[in-house]
């Protein structure tokens, strides 16, 4: 196609529209720009095309360059003719367009008859079929035809496509390291090659991850029947109850967007969306639409080219060409966490009491007893109060409330004394894995157990009520899109990672997460060293030696705030300030070195308040006889310096104190 109106705005520094105002005396332009923009277009030879074309077009033979595709009601064609017709506008050329409504005969009829007219130049199409024998008519008149889009077998070298396969893989996987196994994929009802792509990337992203293929999970949808679209949909997702939907258009994302709001579904709570087609109102809607994006004007620049290297009989310098498809991540996926078992994990929104339900425990006269991994902190007393408050509304009394110091044999201790209280339920932290399992395994037996945070090791489903936890899965993903966005536009940059050593299901899977997001999402990232601890005291010597052996690292991933510290003291002693870290939990002193942005540049962190809300309502439900909520996932909280004070005032459920208030000396911040 040679140089471009597009090109000459780059190399002048200006807007396109400048350009066009140059050259058509249209509107001011300084005089400084004009002779700047003039002799670049000298330069380049563009002057040709200008005397070539001064606002009339060809006429006659080979005037005429067609566009075929299915229909507009797509935004991904409506964006493609529109792109192409400033390209072939530019050139000279008239365009027409025509619609093949997805109807081969169709398709054949408006093709032999655009090739037998002498004023077509050529044929850009966006083929009902991928074989190439369905188009040897069309191609033996020897009309130079370019398909975009959409493959045709055989002629690989005359397409312009999307990378189908390797977008729907990262649309899936996105899906999957956030905890969907039931993927639902929406596909239009043709056989194009495009289809099978997109079936091929999903399907490798399931293999890959060791969730199993399910044909059932796949709906395909032939035509333009929004309507009837909406009620396959529908009837769908009665029949399969999928956690997510891919959907691989732009209808079919309206389509399954107006089934949620038919059936009362909210998103992403009651379902995740990935969406086709960015268009500016998918971030509008609420909550915005995470989507895969094809880029239409590069798709149609390059199939224009291609075209007119073909009218031309000019050397083809690129045969078949793929543009790449992009995941615009928003708001309209969440993050599923898992319990310890797999199982499915209820929102606390899920756990609430009938009127009937709440006389029947003020009536019942249970009794709760609390043990405690460790106490002495704001943590503790968030949890306990959220325990305390909620108990007391429906008249459970705590009958003690004990503390373990982090010592699981004095935890031990202190359940055998629990035990002998008689209490109808046993809210536990526990101090260790398996050092506690066997109290916790005869406990299960005399009483009902639910557990904050963690199932000691040995335990079985049966063995207890309900684990309530921060949703691990979403704090590890914030934590280390927190690192990776921290670094973006770095071309290379290398962390650490200081896991926590001991198999504690939640540590553990938050670590895992971050691991993944930041390995998978972030390219220009190395993770140069991995280390774990046993004893939070271990993380000062593992920081120390980590910088040591790799004093090019720039970031670190901790396990949660108080290894943090001991890793934070290393670096203050070696004068390493300058290295940046990620971690979990808010408190005042992890907090100080956020709220003066000095080492500590973002977190995850839970919601100790509400979990102890939780906690007791799962409590109250286990009294009632209800033991279906497995595990509960509370949503964590995602902090930065510029949101400090309000995340301190909904965790704490308390203003900052003053002494980390000052270190906010930005006004805008205190607003926040």
């Amino acid at each position: 196609m040679g140089t471009t109106i597009k090109d000459i705005a780059e190399h002048a520094g200006v807007s396109i529209a400048t350009v066009s105002h140059v050259i058509n005396r249209t509107r001011y332009v300084s005089p400084e720009l004009v002779k700047k923009v003039e002799s670049i277009i000298v330069a380049t030879g563009y002057q040709e095309k200008i005397k070539r074309k001064p606002g009339n077009f060809l006429s006659g033979k080979d005037s005429v360059i067609a566009v075929v595709v299915p229909s507009t009601m797509s935004a991904l064609y409506a964006q493609m003719i529109k792109a192409a017709s400033g390209y072939i506008r530019e050139e000279g050329y008239l365009m027409a367009v025509y619609f093949s409504e997805d109807d081969y005969e169709i398709e054949q009829k408006l093709l032999l008859k655009l090739a037998a007219d002498k004023k077509t130049a050529g044929i850009i199409l966006s083929p009902c079929r991928r074989k190439r024998e369905d188009y040897e008519k069309v191609l033996s008149n020897q009309v130079p035809l370019i398909f975009l889009e959409r493959k045709v077998e055989g002629c690989e070298d005359d397409c312009v496509l999307a990378e189908n396969e390797l977008g729907l893989y990262r649309a899936a996987s996105h899906l999957i390291r956030s905890g969907h196994e039931k993927i639902a994929l929406v596909l239009g009802g043709n056989v194009t090659c495009t289809v099978k792509e997109r079936l091929s990337g999903y399907k490798r992203a399931l293999t890959e991850a060791g969730v199993t293929y399910r044909e059932g999970y796949v709906l395909s949808l032939p035509g333009e029947d929004s309507k009837a679209h909406t009620q396959s949909i529908q009837d769908f997702y009665s029949d399969r109850r999928p956690t997510a939907f891919i959907c691989c258009g732009n209808q079919l994302t309206f389509c399954v967007l107006r089934m949620m709001q038919y059936m009362g579904l909210e998103c992403p709570r009651d379902l995740s969306v990935i969406g086709f087609g960015d268009e500016e109102w998918c971030e509008l809607v609420v909550p915005p639409l995470t989507t895969i994006k094809q880029n239409t004007s590069l798709m149609a620049e390059n199939a224009v080219k291609k075209m007119l290297a073909k009218i031309r009989r000019e050397p083809d310098e690129i045969r078949g060409i793929r543009i790449p498809l992009e995941i615009s991540v928003r708001k309209s996926t969440q993050m599923i966490g898992k319990g310890p078992f797999g199982e499915k994990a209820y929102s606390p929104d899920d756990l609430v009491l009938s009127e009937e339900e709440k006389q029947q425990l003020l009536e019942g006269d249970y009794k709760v007893a609390i043990s405690f991994h460790y106490s002495g902190t704001a943590w503790k007393s968030l949890h306990e109060d959220g325990i305390r408050q909620t108990l007391d509304k429906y008249g459970i009394t705590v009958l003690s409330v004990t503390d373990a110091h982090f010592d699981p044999y004095l935890q031990v201790t202190q359940l055998e004394g629990i035990a002998m209280q008689q209490p109808d339920a046993v809210i536990a932290i526990p101090a260790d894995d398996s050092v506690t399992a066997g109290i916790f395994k005869k406990l299960s037996k005399k009483t009902k157990l639910i557990f904050l945070s963690n199932v000691p090791e040995g335990l079985q489903n049966e063995d207890y009520i309900s684990c309530v936890s921060v949703n691990e899965r979403e704090n590890g993903h914030i934590a280390g899109s927190l690192l990776g966005n921290y670094f973006a536009g770095r071309k290379k940059v290398k962390v650490g990672f200081i896991n926590h050593g001991t198999s504690f299901y939640g540590t553990h899977l938050r670590d895992m997460v971050a691991t993944q997001t930041v390995c998978e999402d972030y390219s220009n990232i190395e993770i140069a060293a991995v280390h774990k601890f046993q004893n939070i005291e271990d993380a000062y010597e593992i920081c120390r030696n980590m910088i040591q052996a790799h004093p090019d690292i720039e970031g670190l991933y901790i396990s949660w705030d108080r290894p943090a510290l001991q890793a934070i003291r290393a670096l203050e002693e070696m004068d390493r300030t300058d290295v940046s870290i990620f971690t979990f939990d808010l408190d005042e002193e992890i907090s100080s070195y956020l709220a003066q942005g000095r080492i500590v540049k973002g977190m995850g962190t839970q919601r100790p308040y509400e979990q102890g809300v939780a906690v007791a309502m799962a409590t109250a439900k286990a009294l009632l006889g209800e033991t279906q909520f497995k595990y509960i996932g509370v949503p964590p909280y995602l902090v930065q310096r510029d949101n400090f004070l309000r995340a301190w005032k909904d965790i704490m459920h308390e203003p900052a104190p003053k002494r980390l208030e000052k270190f906010l000396d930005d006004k805008n911040l205190r607003k926040n």
